[in-house]
């Protein structure tokens, strides 16, 4: 199946891209904050911070499923954890990009 890709979706974000595989739609969104505003990460020994979060959403009704709204599954932690891994390589180091940068993937 051929994948096509959108960029500059949404003129008010950061960024942003529709990505298309047959008859699968991902919409990302991509913002920037502050370096302060990285998420922290409570350990039981001490404490980590994260600069590039990802998360990605897969709602029921995006497979014709009805189902109740609740926090996300293993799948959806899943996904976004390997989006995440995918695209870390590419994140420039905190002195070349001082920035938090959040991405919402929602599939349609």
């Amino acid at each position: 199946r051929p994948i096509t890709c959108e960029v500059g979706i949404l003129p008010r974000a950061h960024g942003s891209g529709l990505f298309t595989r047959g008859q699968t739609q991902v919409l990302s969104v991509a913002t920037l904050g502050r370096a302060s505003e990285e998420q922290i990460l409570d350990g039981l020994d001490d404490e980590h911070t994260k600069r590039y979060i990802h998360h990605y959403n897969f709602p029921a009704y995006s497979v014709g499923e009805v189902k109740p709204v609740r926090g996300p599954g293993r799948r959806e932690i899943g996904h976004g954890s390997l989006a995440e891994r995918a695209l870390v390589p590419m994140i420039p180091s905190e002195e070349e990009f001082p920035y938090t940068i959040r991405v919402v993937s929602e599939v349609l």
